[in-house]
């Protein structure tokens, strides 16, 4: 198919206000993975014109990868969230206990330290996680 027509399509869908996402290896997917929402770029075989204009590049190109990818990509955003949440959360408290003069400079430093680990610790939990398929 040539490049202009699968611009095309990724134009008619976009205006339907449908979310598109392209996945492609040569130089003539490069244009549509620019277009696209989200452009996956075959990184193994593909070119690298195809590459840089992704927003995604697999490396093993083994495309049955792609739900898992999502259902990751979906953990990380919940892990996040959750880290920012808990570390604004001991901040304010910590900003409030030492305002009130119950927490010092030093302890206050040790519970900063202390939720900057556990932010940590569980962000490295997203590196053994397995999706149910």
């Amino acid at each position: 198919m040539p490049p202009q027509d699968k611009i095309d399509y990724i134009d008619r869908y976009r205006a339907e206000g449908f979310p598109v996402c392209m996945i492609g290896d040569g130089i003539n997917d490069a244009p549509a993975l620019k277009r696209a929402d989200t452009g996956i770029a075959m990184g193994g075989i593909g070119s690298d014109i195809a590459i840089d204009a992704a927003d995604i590049a697999l490396v093993n190109d083994d495309i049955s990868e792609l739900p898992h990818l999502l259902r990751l990509s979906r953990r990380m955003m919940r892990t996040i969230r959750l880290n920012i949440a808990f570390s604004m959360f001991l901040n304010f408290l910590a900003i409030g206990l030492a305002i009130t003069g119950i927490l010092g400079p030093v302890i206050g430093a040790l519970v900063h330290n202390a939720g900057s680990v556990l932010v940590i610790v569980n962000s490295a939990f997203l590196l053994g996680w397995k999706s149910e398929r």
